[in-house]
């Protein structure tokens, strides 16, 4: 059983992966040609209405979806009540944000907010037909089909929208781009989940759904309040455009320690959850999970930081150069944050959702405390202050693992020092590049090759044995290919 667990994991994650990457591949170089098209701007206009979405998705969600794959005895009437409960709350939200539309254009002094809000935020209702189709995927540990369909939402939203783009619709591109990707998603999750409601609303079945949940839900608030309340409060203190070189900048890490954190986080918590009656062989799993996301987190966020100003002048274009000052510390701000969502994602698995809940109300000082000291100064303060903040936060989350099972965060330190000292070197090496090499397309060409070679190096000479369970694996998978 443990075995067949175990298998189903591994294919998730690859599945998993194969979705992010794909997914995000895709989203990556169309986004790229998006901020040719666009001016920091537009993306600033766009930005703004992020925050309030991003609030609704988890309202609708209400933390079902993992209250659904954390249950061991669901039935039918579960997912249909869960199904109705986010049509029902994602209506109501978006008839409140329709009449609140005037009220938040005034609130960033931008008339132009009104329509284009009240379009935009329809996204929120065909999300919440996708969220009950995509727990039964992962209940079944099935992210082939989960890859499947965002990889084709990814592309044909991605399309429309340069298409708009290059037509001149400015902000409006952006607004298209989200609608036709919840739209196709939408449609692709019910005609390859083959799921069709069979019973009504239980409120039996909604109160046990909702003792769990409800627990997500106001940490999901919490959560999304820490890490989207900088774009909140930028759009209103600085400037859209401020906001717009912000959101770039953020794109970047995000795309490497987001979509490993989505990964791990997706494909992690069935098999965590399924093993949490075993602390041994719970914690051994986790110790394994913790070793290869830093072995992969820490030298992609380190190399983002360290090659920043290349990386925006060849992708992005000059017009983004305010852009590489805050990449800077943004990609050292995403390198706990895997960390940090693994010793979140062990609490939920073992249903503990309420010192998860305890655990993001003790963040909430800190929050306030940075802002007001880091908001008055500059845009560069603000980001510096959520580096400091994000590794802060690791050693919050990491607290109540070592009073359950005695692997807090000084003892996960030490088990990726192998990790931070191939990091280390690799950054000195990058920084050296950087200063003698003017040119930025050879500078981020050399950057990459020789910070991946001396990173894997370092690794090799101190011994990594996740290094080495990776490259058996590659190994392995090879010669099966061959066959």
């Amino acid at each position: 059983m443990r075995q067949d667990i175990k298998q189903k994991t591994k294919i998730g994650m690859f599945w998993n992966a194969f979705e992010k990457v794909a997914v995000q591949g895709i989203s990556f170089i169309l986004n790229i040609i998006l901020a040719r098209l666009l001016s920091p701007h537009d993306y600033g206009t766009i930005g703004m209405l992020t925050i309030f979405l991003t609030f609704s998705n988890v309202f609708v969600e209400s933390g079902f979806s993992r209250a659904l794959i954390q249950k061991k005895d669901r039935t039918e009437a579960d997912f249909t009540t869960v199904l109705v409960f986010n049509i029902v709350v994602s209506c109501i939200l978006y008839i409140i944000l329709f009449f609140a539309s005037p009220a938040i254009a005034k609130f960033y002094k931008t008339p132009e907010l009104i329509t284009l809000q009240r379009v935009f935020f329809l996204v929120i209702i065909l999300n919440s037909f996708t969220v009950v189709q995509n727990a039964q995927f992962q209940i079944k540990v099935d992210f082939r089909s989960i890859a499947i369909i965002n990889a084709i939402a990814a592309f044909i939203s991605g399309l429309v929208a340069v298409l708009a783009a290059y037509k001149g619709f400015g902000a409006w591109a952006l607004v298209v781009q989200s609608l036709a990707r919840s739209f196709v998603s939408a449609v692709c999750f019910w005609i390859i989940g083959k799921w069709i409601p069979h019973t009504l609303f239980s409120f039996s079945c909604f109160k046990r759904l909702f003792s769990f949940g409800s627990k997500l839900l106001v940490s999901g608030l919490l959560g999304t309040t820490i890490t989207n309340i900088n774009n909140l409060v930028i759009g209103k203190i600085y400037s859209p455009e401020s906001l717009g070189y912000y959101t770039r900048a953020q794109q970047f890490p995000d795309l490497t320690s987001g979509t490993l954190n989505s990964v791990l986080n997706n494909s992690t918590f069935p098999m965590m959850a399924s093993l949490q009656d075993n602390s041994t062989e719970l914690i051994k799993t986790f110790t394994k999970l913790i070793k290869l996301t830093a072995i992969l987190v820490f030298p992609a966020m380190v190399g983002l930081s360290m090659l920043a100003k290349p990386i925006i002048v060849v992708l992005l274009g000059e017009k983004w150069l305010f852009s590489a000052n805050l990449l800077f510390w943004l990609a050292l701000s995403y390198m706990f944050i895997p960390l940090s969502s693994l010793n979140l994602n062990l609490l939920n698995a073992i249903g503990r959702s309420d010192i998860f809940l305890k655990i993001d109300f003790a963040k909430i000082p800190l929050i306030f405390i940075t802002m007001a000291i880091t908001f008055p100064i500059s845009l560069r303060a603000v980001v510096m202050g959520k580096a400091l903040t994000a590794f802060i936060y690791f050693y919050m989350n990491a607290f109540m693992i070592g009073r359950l099972y005695g692997f807090g965060a000084f003892k996960q330190i030490v088990c990726i020092w192998k990790a931070i000292v191939s990091t280390i070197v690799m950054a000195i090496l990058l920084y050296i590049l950087c200063l003698f090499c003017k040119n930025s397309f050879i500078c981020l060409i050399l950057g990459i090759i020789s910070g991946v070679l001396v990173y894997f190096l370092c690794l090799l000479l101190l011994k990594e044995e996740e290094l080495y369970m990776i490259l058996r694996k590659i190994k392995f998978i090879r010669t099966k290919e061959k066959k």
